[in-house]
C-alpha cells in the first residue's frame, strides 16, 4: 500500500452510515496525535505504530480506511481541534486510539486544561458511537533526553496529575485503557537519534498493546461502537 509520507495527514472517508459494526467487511481507524501517529522514530516512517495497527487490521478486516492525523510538536488543544474538523467535515470513524500528553508535560500545560480538551475530544467521539482506545504516559523522566537533560516540566509529578486524568476520562467514557504507564521505559524501544521517540521496536510494541485492546472487539463483532485513534509526542 502507498502512504503519503506527510507531517499532517489527514484523509477523509465519508460514509452516510451512522453505524456499523467492527467485523469483516468494513473498518474506518482514525489515528490522532503527533509525531509518533506519523511513525516518527520508524525507519521507514512506515513502520509507526499506526501503521503496523493498520497492516494487522487489513489481515482481519476486507476494507481498512486510514484517516491518519498526526501532528509533530502538538499539544492536545492543537491535535483535538484537527481531529474535530475532520469530524465536522463528515468523517464517521469505527475505530480510534488516543495516544496524547507527552507534548503537554513538556510544555507546561496545566493538567485541567488537558483535561477540559480530552473529555471534550471523548464527548465529540463518544456521539458517532466509536470505540475508543487511548493509551497513558509512561515514566518521561526515563528517556534518554530527560535523563541527559532534565525539565522542570517533566516531573513525575506531573506526569501522575495526567496519567490521573486519562484514566478518569477513560472511565467516564467507556474507553479501553492501554498503561503504558506499567511498563518499563527501556532504552532498546527509544530512537538513537533522539532519545524521546520510540525506534521500530518501540513502534511494534505500542502496537501490540494497542492491538490487544482492539483485536478482541473485531473478534466479537464489536456491537454497534465505533473505533478512532489518536496519538501524541
Amino acid at each position: 500500500m502507498h502512504r503519503p509520507a506527510a507531517f499532517l495527514l489527514v484523509i477523509l472517508f465519508m460514509t452516510g452510515c451512522t453505524s456499523h459494526r467492527l467485523d469483516e467487511d468494513e473498518i474506518v481507524y482514525m489515528a490522532v496525535g503527533a509525531s509518533d501517529a506519523v511513525g516518527i522514530g520508524a525507519t521507514p516512517i512506515t513502520n509507526g505504530y499506526v501503521f503496523r495497527i493498520e497492516d494487522a487490521l487489513e489481515e482481519e478486516v476486507k476494507n481498512v480506511h486510514l484517516l491518519n492525523i498526526g501532528i509533530p510538536g502538538a499539544d492536545l488543544d492543537a491535535i483535538a481541534k484537527a481531529a474535530k474538523t475532520t469530524l465536522r467535515l463528515g468523517a464517521h470513524p469505527d475505530l480510534v486510539t488516543i495516544w496524547v500528553g507527552a507534548n503537554d508535560v513538556i510544555d507546561g500545560v496545566d493538567p485541567d486544561d488537558f483535561e477540559a480538551d480530552l473529555d471534550d475530544l471523548l464527548d465529540r467521539l463518544e456521539n458517532n458511537d466509536t470505540f475508543i482506545v487511548i493509551a497513558d504516559l509512561p515514566d518521561l523522566t526515563q528517556l534518554p533526553r530527560f535523563r541527559e537533560e532534565p525539565r522542570e516540566t517533566v516531573t513525575l509529578r506531573r506526569i501522575d496529575a495526567f496519567n490521573k486524568v486519562i484514566h478518569d476520562q477513560a472511565e467516564e467514557h467507556d474507553a479501553a485503557l492501554v498503561r503504558l504507564s506499567e511498563e518499563a521505559v527501556e532504552e532498546r524501544y527509544v530512537s538513537d537519534t533522539d532519545g524521546f521517540h520510540p525506534n521500530d521496536r518501540g513502534h511494534r510494541r505500542l502496537a501490540e498493546l494497542l492491538l490487544a485492546k482492539i483485536e478482541p472487539e473485531i473478534a466479537s463483532g464489536g456491537g454497534s461502537r465505533r473505533v478512532v485513534a489518536c496519538a501524541a509526542c
